[in-house]
């Protein structure tokens, strides 16, 4: 029973990770011929980006022959109003004429739009999600046709697209999909970087194919901009890999890698189990030996029973994998959602667990069967059962596998306990900014009601205006960005005495527009300067705040006050006068952030963008909610706030998943210490058990009790001191290939291996004591007189 409950967490928990790197990395996107989409990359020396300019489409389109088709579409916040209830913000997709025969799915109720609906001022018609469908109008097929409003304008619904269409993965919590038109705007801003492109792959045509013919775009791209493409490469990703963030492949493969070493603790485990019971079954084979069994029956008798065992313990590993899915599917979000993740056990993953587990019982069956067949025949007849010891070789192999249990264990435990303490300094550590009292949330303006800075700026004025009035509420500021997920937009920047030829080697910054009161509201202290005047305006002079970190690496030794500077965006260089130096801030939430970075505030004055961020500072922040949500709507009943939260709830919303994957850490090395403690148990009572006899001899000469507790523990102990040695290396092994992975969450840390070395030694000093107790309580006439 011990060993197929060993053997099904060993093989359960590797299913259920293998189905996990399964959904999130292996399976093609769940389309027809899911594996020729492509998503296109750029990747230049400021990092890698999905997003491109109308301009940039249409010169990768111009050379991308390799696909068949090629999609730009667009993400965006929509507002939609009904009679008689209130603005709900939905997520919108703008696609392209191609978009849905890139895709391969027409909808299952109406159509799609046409190519003719993309053309500007032609695209008031909608295609509706399936589960939006369902959720706002009741799956009622008269939806066809009828009249929605979205950011002012009235719409028509024209089609529905089936239940299968809504990947998580990639759409979120997309709720409709709209013809593209681009503005004359978007037509001709090269840097006005917003859109996406993802292709299908014509048969037999490769991505590595794609990505050569896009190289003389990128080449005549650097030509014309070289600060925009510095270092430009273009790579067609499979849409499926696209999805994945490094951060989050290294996190999934370090996972199915740890849940690798619970079933190898496991093997081992299972291995002295089966030692034992050759041990004990040495006379039997002998005796089979003396009829005339060959050495080939005794391997395939005890092979046979091995794999028999292993392969009831994968059926009830696949009940465990199926148990353990269900959980991971209602723990982990993808788009914020949780239960949106399906984890189910496919062919494939059936045919890995039927693998796996007729492995674990050759591996685990195959060296304990041949170390018994060599059994000498005439010994092991004259010995007697009880008092029969295991030969030198089985002796020392159920060593090995034990110092190998231990090591696996104490790596388990060390990544385990370098990630919780990681994680814990990530959460609550000094991140130079306020995140107690300030609520946020996003407030996107279409390009279509608000189509000048004026008229933002107008509309930014009297939203500032209508919140600082709130009960509750201390100062409100607008901004494009809160330091939880990062500040996002880089350009490279340089000072007056610095030459701008080499656009190759300049600095990267980022460039935040903010309202004057920014800093007060999220409770950045000013280190020197002044701030924004309220009563700035478009036409005044440009002025800028940065940052300690990019003041220091401008103008090292010197004042940053009074200083020049100029941004590089696209072709256009603009130049500002720096007025004040802030504290630097980290990210709240942003894992993928190694340092902090030099940044730019702008006065929204100068730069009003069509994206804006609420930032409000109450004592209460997350009671304001519901006041906050009424007097946008009181502003402008056509724009609903979204995502309304405290920035403690956003943290929490954004490193959900994170926090997942620390409990599972923590399973996996409470696995791999229970089965370790067990292991070690069961060789020590083996040990005690075999040595039964000699122990009650000793006992008899004058031998005290704790001299054999003594020799009991110093042989369990030895044991597992060779494995902790190893153990230790292989951690600090395993904290060093994390903190290359997440350097923001993971660094060598001393402690935390130190705390679980401790742990791990506790364990194993209760396993081998209680087994060495045994011995001491041995009658040594009983003993004789068995003997």
């Amino acid at each position: 029973m011990i060993a197929l409950v060993t053997l099904a967490l060993g093989i359960g928990v590797n299913t259920s990770m293998f189905s996990l790197v399964s959904v999130l990395l292996l399976q093609a996107a769940p389309y027809p011929d899911g594996q020729r989409l492509c998503q296109i990359l750029a990747e230049t020396r400021q990092g890698k980006r999905f997003d491109y300019s109308a301009v940039e489409t249409r010169e990768i389109g111009s050379a991308a022959s390799a696909f068949s088709s090629l999609t730009t579409l667009r993400y965006m916040d929509t507002a939609m109003v009904e009679p008689g209830k209130p603005a709900e913000q939905v997520l919108a997709v703008m696609g392209s004429a191609s978009f849905f025969s890139t895709f391969g799915v027409q909808p299952m109720l109406g159509r799609a739009f046409t190519a003719e609906e993309t053309q500007p001022g032609r695209n008031q018609v909608v295609v509706l999600s399936h589960s939006f469908w369902e959720r706002r109008f009741g799956g009622s097929p008269a939806i066809i046709g009828r009249s929605l409003r979205l950011d002012g304008e009235s719409v028509t619904v024209i089609g529905v697209m089936p239940p299968g269409f809504e990947w998580r993965i990639l759409w979120g919590r997309t709720a409709l999909w709209r013809p593209l038109n681009f503005t004359p705007d978007q037509l001709k801003n090269r840097p006005y970087r917003t859109f996406q492109l993802i292709g299908r792959l014509k048969p037999g045509a490769t991505p590595v194919q794609a990505a050569a013919e896009l190289g003389p775009v990128a080449a005549a791209q650097l030509k014309e901009s070289p600060a925009d493409y510095d270092g430009l490469t273009y790579r067609p990703m499979i849409l499926n890999e696209a999805q994945m963030d490094d951060e989050g492949r290294h996190i999934i493969w370090m996972l199915l890698g740890l849940a690798g070493f619970v079933l190898l603790i496991a093997c081992a485990n299972l291995a002295n189990l089966q030692l034992a019971r050759a041990t004990v079954g040495m006379r039997v084979f002998a005796i089979r030996a003396a009829l005339g069994a060959s050495r080939a029956q005794l391997i395939r008798q005890q092979l046979t029973e091995s794999v028999l065992l292993s392969l009831g313990g994968g059926a009830l590993g696949i009940v465990m994998a199926l148990w353990l899915n269900h959980v991971l599917s209602a723990m982990i979000t993808i788009a914020d959602e949780p239960g949106s993740l399906n984890l189910g056990l496919d062919g494939r993953i059936l045919l890995f667990t039927f693998v796996l587990a007729s492995l674990t019982g050759v591996i685990f069956g195959l060296v304990p069967a041949w170390l018994s067949s060599r059994t000498d025949v005439v010994t092991s007849l004259k010995s007697q059962s009880r008092g029969s010891t295991s030969g030198r070789g089985q002796h020392r192999m159920r060593q090995a596998l034990i110092v190998a249990e231990v090591t696996l264990a104490l790596v388990l435990l060390g990544g385990a306990g370098v990630m919780q303490r990681g994680f814990d300094k990530f959460l609550h550590k000094d991140l130079g900014w306020d995140t107690e009292h300030v609520l946020t949330g996003s407030l996107p303006l279409p390009e279509s009601r608000f189509p000048t800075p004026e008229s933002r700026l107008e509309f930014f004025r009297k939203m500032e205006a209508r919140l600082a009035a709130l009960p509750g509420v201390d100062k409100v500021a607008l901004t494009t960005a809160v330091p939880i997920w990062g500040y996002g937009t880089t350009r490279k920047v340089f000072t007056d005495k610095q030459a701008a030829a080499d656009q190759s080697n300049l600095p990267l910054a980022n460039h935040v527009m903010i309202t004057s009161d920014y800093f007060k509201v999220i409770g950045v202290p000013l280190v020197e300067g002044r701030e924004f005047p309220a009563d700035i305006k478009a036409t005044d002079p440009k002025v800028v705040i940065v940052n300690e970190s990019l003041a220091r690496q401008l103008w090292p030794g010197r004042s940053a006050v009074g200083q020049r500077i100029a941004s590089i965006d696209g072709n256009q260089t603009d130049w500002s006068e720096v007025i004040g130096v802030v504290r630097d801030t980290e990210s709240a939430a942003d894992i993928g952030i190694e340092k902090v970075r030099g940044v730019v505030f702008r006065s929204v004055a100068h730069e009003p963008w069509s994206w804006i961020r609420l930032a409000i500072r109450a004592h209460s922040p997350a009671s304001l909610i519901e006041s906050v949500r009424r007097a946008v709507s009181e502003v402008d009943a056509d724009l609903p706030a979204t995502d309304l939260m405290t920035v403690g709830s956003a943290v929490e919303r954004n490193q959900h998943n994170l926090v997942v994957v620390a409990h599972i850490l923590d399973g996996f090395a409470l696995l791999g210490l229970v089965l370790a403690a067990v292991g070690l148990y069961g060789v020590i009572s083996n040990l005690v058990a075999q040595r039964t006899a000699e122990f009650g001899i000793r006992m008899a000469l004058g031998a005290s009790p704790s001299n054999v507790l003594g020799l009991v523990l110093r042989h369990g102990l030895t044991l597992t001191a060779i494995g902790l040695a190893l153990g230790l290396g292989g951690a600090y092994g395993l904290s060093r290939l994390l903190n290359s992975i997440m350097p923001r969450l993971v660094g060598p840390d001393a402690l935390a291996l130190a705390v679980m070395t401790v742990l791990l030694f506790a364990v194993a000093v209760v396993a081998c004591w209680l087994p060495a107790r045994r011995a001491t309580k041995v009658d040594p006439v009983i003993a004789l007189r068995a003997d």
